[in-house]
């Protein structure tokens, strides 16, 4: 009985490995009968436009070759499909007729004149009219940022970017004259925005009007001096980027001034504010080779290789005095001027002010304040004609915006002297008499002493 058991599940196990078998097969017939009924067919495109989906390429093909030969009879000159014409594989269960994609493709198709483009890293850039125009255009570029100076010599020049020139059929509005073609290498654009500059106009104006920043429009001028705009000049509104980059190395040989030192001596027959020059300072050369890179004829770095010194400097000696000034003062000072206080000392509206102003007419007389040596007698910038004079003791008084000086450095003057007459020169707002004393250095009140 079990025997029988045994046979009877043997052959159900059978009969279901049997069944998978012929569905597995019947699922590989099917399948095989799906792709046995599509064929690869071409996806045709025109200007990445989708055309239509044909079986026979070359056929397309040649009804284009077909066409181009009679528009070529037509017009009497080698002309060439211009358009771009991409075939994609594709297995399809159908396609278009060829008629229809011909007749869809044929009328669209445009035809130009065989070109010589330039292709930079890989994008095309420009067409010419022949290989050695554009041959001929990429040297000029060259030779245009190589430099000519006689203390130049040139190492290396390149273009930055990978250049090539191919042949394409391009349309006639596509091929440039060399002129128009080296503008669009050397600025990125052959239409350049320009603004002629008008009466009252400013970078900050010409700027604000076309919504640039001023620092975007110097950038554009590099050759212009915003403070010193010409009406008339021609402004560039946009930086260029240019396609192309040419490197130039240069190794340049120039002269250079090598500074001198200055050497300074003790003269004790010299007051101690008093310096002298005994021996004038001269500069020494030396020849410096530098190896120079410039990109578009800017420069961008700037090696030093040697230098030479070709003539030794010539050190400057100044002689620095130490001799005292002798204590002269009286110990009371005098009011120097006839006149009225019209500004006191210390803070006022435009600053710290150092000292006192008299007013008087122009003319009056000015007197030393107390006996002493003249250190200072001369044009003291905003102070005008000046005269600074040292009491000793540290004390020194100070005159200023005389209209005449009477006395000259190292002069010993006595108190009551007269030094100089009122003025109104250097900084001054009407004639008076600027009067300063100073302690070590620091300007003091002179009221103070007169109280």
């Amino acid at each position: 009985m079990q025997g029988i058991k045994r046979v009877v599940s043997t052959s159900t196990q059978w009969l279901k490995k049997s069944k998978y078998k012929a569905i597995g097969v019947a699922l590989f017939v099917a399948l095989c009968s799906i792709f046995a009924l599509q064929s690869l067919a071409w996806e045709v495109s025109l200007n990445g436009e989708f055309v239509g989906l044909v079986r026979e390429r070359q056929a397309l093909a040649a009804a284009i070759t077909a066409h181009t030969e009679q528009v070529r009879e037509e017009r009497g000159w080698d002309v060439g499909v211009s358009s771009h014409i991409a075939y994609v594989p594709k297995f399809s269960l159908s396609s278009d007729e060829l008629a229809t994609v011909k007749e869809e493709i044929l009328p669209r198709l445009e035809f130009g004149k065989k070109a010589a483009v330039i292709v930079i890293d890989g994008m095309p850039v420009t067409a010419l009219a022949t290989r050695k125009e554009a041959e001929e255009l990429l040297a000029e570029v060259k030779n245009a940022f190589t430099p000519t100076q006689p203390n130049a010599q040139l190492e290396t020049v390149e273009f930055l970017q990978e250049t090539e020139i191919i042949e394409e059929y391009r349309t006639i509005e596509e091929i440039h004259e060399p002129a128009a073609a080296k503008n669009v290498l050397l600025h990125g654009s052959e239409r350049i925005l320009t603004h002629t500059v008008k009466r009252g106009e400013s970078f900050w104006t010409i700027a604000m009007r076309h919504q640039l920043g001023v620092s975007v429009l110097a950038a554009a001028n590099p050759h212009i001096r915003p403070e010193r705009l010409q009406i008339g000049a021609t402004l560039n509104l946009t930086i260029q980027e240019p396609f192309l980059e040419v490197q130039t190395v240069t190794k340049v040989t120039f002269n250079q001034d090598v500074p001198f030192a200055t050497t300074n001596v003790v003269d004790n027959t010299l007051w101690h504010w008093d310096r002298r020059v005994r021996t004038p300072g001269r500069p020494g050369t030396q020849e410096v080779v530098a190896r120079v890179t410039a990109v578009n004829g800017e420069e961008v770095a700037r090696d030093i290789v040697s230098r030479v010194q070709t003539a030794a400097p010539t050190a400057q000696v100044v002689a620095r005095g130490t001799k005292l000034a002798p204590t002269m003062s009286t110990g009371a000072f005098l009011w120097p001027t006839t006149g009225r206080v019209t500004s006191a000392f210390g803070r006022r509206w435009d600053g710290f002010h150092e000292g006192v102003d008299i007013g008087a007419p122009t003319g009056t007389a000015i007197r030393a304040a107390d006996s002493g040596i003249v250190s200072f007698s001369g044009w003291g910038g905003g102070y005008g004609n000046m005269v600074r004079i040292e009491h000793g003791d540290g004390y020194a008084t100070v005159y200023a915006h005389a209209s005449r000086l009477l006395v000259a450095v190292n002069d010993v003057v006595e108190k009551g002297q007269v030094i100089a007459h009122v003025g109104n020169t250097g900084r001054s707002f009407g004639p008076h008499l600027h009067f300063e004393i100073h302690r070590q250095g620091r300007p003091l009140d002179p009221l103070t002493f007169f109280r």
